[in-house]
C-alpha cells in the first residue's frame, strides 16, 4: 500500500468548512451592530446573518445610487440652491450695457456656487469674446457660500443694447449647461 502526501477527502472538506466559517465571521464583523429592537446577532443563525448582510449591502447600494443621482443633478444645475437655505437658485446672471462717449460695452455680474466658480468665470469670458467683446477687466471673489464675478468688456465698434439681451441668453445657456 502506498502512502501519499495528498490529504484525503475528509481533511479537504474540513479545511474548506474552516475557511468558509472564517470568511462568514469576517463578513458579519463588517456589518453594523444590531439595534436593541432587532435583538442580538448572537441569537441569529448563519443563514439569518447572511440575509442581514445581503439586506445591508442592498441598502447601501441604494444610498450610493441616490448620491450618484444627486451628484448628476447638481452637476447639471438642477436643484442648485444656496447653502443659506434662502431657496435662491444659483448662478444668477446680470448683464448691463456700458456706454461712454468713446465706446460701448457690457458689464456682466454673476453670483454662483463657490465650488464651480472657475468654470462659470471662464465660460462668461468665453461667451463675451465669441460675441465680439474685448474683456477690459475681469475679477471674482469667493465669500462664504457664494462666488461673485464681474467682467467688463468693450465692443470693437459702437453697439446698441440688443447685444446685452443676446449675451445674457447665451451666458445662461452656456453656464447652466456647464
Amino acid at each position: 500500500m502506498e502512502s501519499s502526501a495528498r490529504p484525503d477527502r475528509k481533511t479537504i472538506e474540513k479545511n474548506r468548512r474552516i475557511q468558509m466559517k472564517a470568511l462568514y465571521s469576517q463578513l458579519i464583523a463588517l456589518l453594523p451592530a444590531p439595534s436593541s429592537k432587532e435583538g442580538t446577532a448572537a441569537g441569529l443563525t448563519l443563514l439569518e446573518k447572511l440575509d442581514e448582510a445581503i439586506k445591508y449591502i442592498k441598502e447601501k447600494q441604494g444610498v450610493l445610487e441616490n448620491m450618484r443621482n444627486r451628484k448628476r443633478q447638481l452637476s447639471a444645475g438642477i436643484g442648485r440652491q444656496a447653502a443659506t437655505g434662502s431657496g435662491e437658485c444659483l448662478p444668477k446672471i446680470e448683464v448691463h450695457r456700458l456706454r461712454t462717449n468713446l465706446n460701448s460695452g457690457l458689464k456682466v455680474m454673476i453670483m454662483s456656487d463657490p465650488w464651480e466658480h472657475q468654470e462659470v468665470f471662464w465660460e462668461a469670458i468665453r461667451v463675451l469674446e465669441v460675441e465680439g467683446f474685448e474683456v477690459a477687466t475681469a475679477s471674482y471673489a469667493v465669500a462664504g457660500n457664494k462666488a461673485f464675478h464681474i467682467v467688463q468688456s468693450l465692443a470693437a465698434e459702437f453697439r446698441t443694447g440688443v447685444e446685452a439681451g443676446r449675451v445674457l441668453e447665451k451666458l445662461q445657456k452656456a453656464i447652466f449647461d456647464v
